[in-house]
């Protein structure tokens, strides 16, 4: 692996430390996950000297404190850092300290409708950075991880793959059917979330509009029979304490019942906790999509 993608993963865990909606349990998860994927992450711990060093006394602790030993993590990316930045952030967070403390964010009226859906389509801060930045890999990655985040319509994920491919050229390949990119079932009753699942890998390999808006149809197919996994959720405005104390037991709970009755294995973007952190959104999501298109 190279040096890029591990300073890329390393900026995009200390962003989400900096993230107020992020909740605790979750990073850590996303953390082990991160450390997992990629065994060189952490550095050895250097103490430091004076106020380089790591402050027990919580009477230190403050927003100062706090972006200051976030620089110094970035030189020494040590997972006894990081806990510790942890520790500092949940106690500036009962403290009420402003940046730390999560906000709920207002949920857009159902009431538009989702027939102007596409027309007012505005995409998500993650997918307009993913784009920008140019990373074919990276931006296909996000758009799969649209059709995994269920507070989404279809008419809403549609949408995305309609801005995307007016900004990014060559996104999108001619259809094909090879080993690992079977052909398109047009039979409903087989579509299986197993079914699902395995269209997205073959998504991964002949990234067609085609294999894209199928699934989609599939998602939205799946929703309608209430299938487990794919039932629409609000929208992400509920990303405040509610989701913050939810969202990580869930994600734990989940992962182990599918690690231990799945008979194939999920797409990592089925993951239970990474579809934790894309209902939280931002910084984590962003580290999710990450994680998973340099994970290849």
């Amino acid at each position: 692996m190279t040096t890029d993608p591990l300073t890329k993963t390393r900026k995009a865990l200390l962003a989400s430390l900096k993230d107020p909606q992020a909740p605790e349990e979750l990073l850590m998860d996303l953390l082990s996950k991160a450390e997992k994927q990629f065994p060189e992450l952490m550095h050895r711990f250097e103490p430091g000297v004076g106020r380089n060093a790591l402050d027990p006394d919580k009477i230190s602790w403050n927003a100062e404190y706090f972006s200051r030993h976030l620089l110094l993590t970035e030189q020494n990316f040590a997972r006894e850092r990081i806990e510790h930045l942890l520790a500092v952030r949940e106690h500036l967070r009962k403290l009420g300290v402003k940046g730390f403390v999560p906000k709920d964010r207002p949920s857009n009226p159902s009431s538009q409708g989702e027939h102007h859906v596409t027309s007012n389509y505005t995409p998500s801060l993650n997918l307009q950075k993913f784009v920008a930045e140019g990373d074919l890999l990276t931006i296909r990655t996000a758009l799969r991880m649209e059709l995994n985040d269920n507070s989404l319509s279809a008419q809403q994920v549609r949408a995305a793959l309609v801005w995307a491919r007016g900004h990014v050229a060559g996104l999108l390949e001619a259809y094909s059917e090879k080993s690992f990119a079977r052909e398109i079932e047009a039979d409903r009753n087989l579509w299986t979330s197993q079914y699902y699942a395995h269209q997205v890998v073959y998504l991964k390999a002949n990234f067609a509009e085609e294999r894209f808006l199928h699934l989609v149809e599939v998602r939205n197919h799946l929703r309608q029979q209430g299938v487990e996994g794919f039932t629409a959720v609000p929208p992400r405005s509920r990303a405040g304490t509610h989701a913050s104390s939810v969202a990580p037991a869930q994600a734990r709970s989940q992962s182990k019942q599918s690690e231990s009755s799945s008979p194939y294995t999920s797409p990592p973007e089925r993951n239970p906790v990474f579809k934790a952190a894309l209902l939280i959104g931002g910084a984590l999501a962003a580290l999710v999509v990450l994680l998973i298109a340099i994970g290849k």
